[in-house]
């Protein structure tokens, strides 16, 4: 039996069925099918628009859209878009990818500059023995760091006296935070910066410290 195809011209009203079993079988054999494609297109869209980021379909594929759209003719013209003038959407796809940001080249002027030259071992060309001369140079940047360095802070008071008398004179002591303590103001002021500001526990810098080879204990820090 051969199949024929129905263009959904206006809607199917009741005086307009077949009265033949078979023809009614392939109507809605046909209506069944058409309905089961609309049902995939309705999905693919709906996983476009409503997907997560990462499930969203870049671009339709051909072979899932394939509607054969001559047979769905609804003899409606659609209406112009609002927006003739806009350009047309770009294709949904990969965006291209950045360039990574760095910072090369790019380091702080304000940071002091120590210089090291790295002279080759002669300066007279092997075969003549000539001298040689510059003739340019390579300069390249990295940032260093100088870790924190533990020192004895020696303060020394001469005394001196006159020999015809008994008086006698000396500098006074500067000012420290913790009197006759073996800590400096500057010691003391590490050890609270980072404490409160950069967040190092007390037993944190005892470690650091023992590494150094000063043993403190935790409780003289936190007094």
């Amino acid at each position: 039996m051969e199949r024929t195809r129905y263009r959904l011209i206006m809607a199917v009203r009741p005086d307009a069925l077949p009265t033949d079993p078979a023809k009614l079988t392939v109507m809605v054999l046909a209506l069944d099918a058409e309905n089961e494609k609309l049902r995939v297109v309705m999905q693919t869209l709906r996983e476009m628009i409503f997907g997560k980021r990462s499930e969203r379909l870049a671009v339709l594929v051909a072979a899932q859209l394939a509607l054969e759209l001559g047979d769905l003719e609804t003899g409606v013209t659609p209406p112009a878009a609002a927006n003739d003038e806009a350009p047309a959407a770009k294709p949904l796809g990969k965006r291209p990818r950045q360039k990574a940001r760095r910072n090369i080249g790019a380091l702080p002027m304000h940071l002091p500059r120590c210089e090291q030259v790295l002279e080759p071992e002669a300066t007279a060309w092997p075969c003549c023995q000539g001298q040689l001369h510059k003739i340019g140079e390579d300069v390249s940047e990295v940032l260093d760091v100088i870790p924190a360095i533990l020192r004895v802070l020696r303060t020394v008071r001469p005394k001196y006296g006159c020999r015809g008398c008994t008086d006698g004179v000396q500098a006074k002591a500067l000012p420290r935070l913790i009197e006759s303590g073996m800590a400096s103001t500057t010691l003391v002021t590490h050890v609270v910066v980072s404490k409160f500001a950069w967040y190092l526990p007390l037993y944190r810098q005892v470690q650091i410290l023992a590494g150094q080879g000063i043993h403190l204990d935790r409780a003289t820090l936190a007094g």
